[in-house]
């Protein structure tokens, strides 16, 4: 028996009511300078921005800053990877479902269009992130590469189940899946509520024109 052989496993004592309320301080803090961080990232970017605006902003020393994050970079890559989880949780949704293929690429399109729209600060962030040679956007952090990488993985998926239905186009899944993702980011770029340069295309026919461009012929 456990009592005679070894130390019987010791449940985790629950936190005091005055560790509680520091933790949920502690958490907030680190919440705060998160929002602060994705604002100032989004509208100066990585390289005009510094720890000392991050701070005064929060109304932290720069050295409560270094408590949360070890450096400027590790702030940037906890930016950017904090909104992605819940939409490739809804992605890995979008892709399980039994609709057509053709509708759950719009609806993919679409589910990511809402996403940076809800998150606008960090969506301009992104576009920027992943749009080659521009000059705001810091270097690609290995964790969000990964995490992009992963978002495609789902989105092969989605091509190979569309060809297999025989609806979405022939090729490389990849390469679509690719493609898709590049002209997705290329209308956050151009979405007047998140992108840099506004265009004057709807979301309605974007989502016309995703389906069209990789529909099978």
């Amino acid at each position: 028996m456990a009592g005679r052989t070894g130390k019987a496993r010791v449940a985790a004592k629950p936190l005091s009511p005055r560790e509680a309320r520091r933790q949920q301080r502690i958490d907030l803090s680190r919440e705060q300078i998160l929002d602060t961080a994705e604002r100032l990232f989004s509208e100066r970017g990585y390289h005009d921005t510094g720890l000392k605006e991050v701070a005064e902003l929060c109304e932290f020393s720069v050295g409560s800053i270094y408590s949360f994050f070890q450096s400027k970079d590790h702030l940037y890559e906890e930016v950017l990877m904090r909104r992605g989880p819940a939409q490739v949780a809804e992605m890995r949704r979008i892709v399980a479902d039994e609709a057509p293929a053709t509708e759950r690429l719009a609806a993919m399109a679409r589910l990511q269009i809402n996403h940076f729209r809800r998150y606008p600060a960090w969506g301009r962030l992104t576009t920027r992130a992943l749009t080659v040679g521009m000059p705001q956007a810091g270097a690609l952090p290995a964790a969000f590469d990964k995490a992009y990488r992963d978002a495609i993985d789902i989105e092969v998926e989605l091509f190979v189940d569309g060809q297999r239905e025989g609806v979405l186009r022939e090729g490389d899944p990849r390469a679509l899946a690719r493609l898709f993702s590049s002209v997705v980011t290329a209308f956050h770029g151009m979405d007047p509520e998140v992108g840099d340069d506004a265009a004057d295309l709807g979301v309605e026919e974007f989502l016309a024109f995703v389906v069209r461009a990789f529909a099978r012929d």
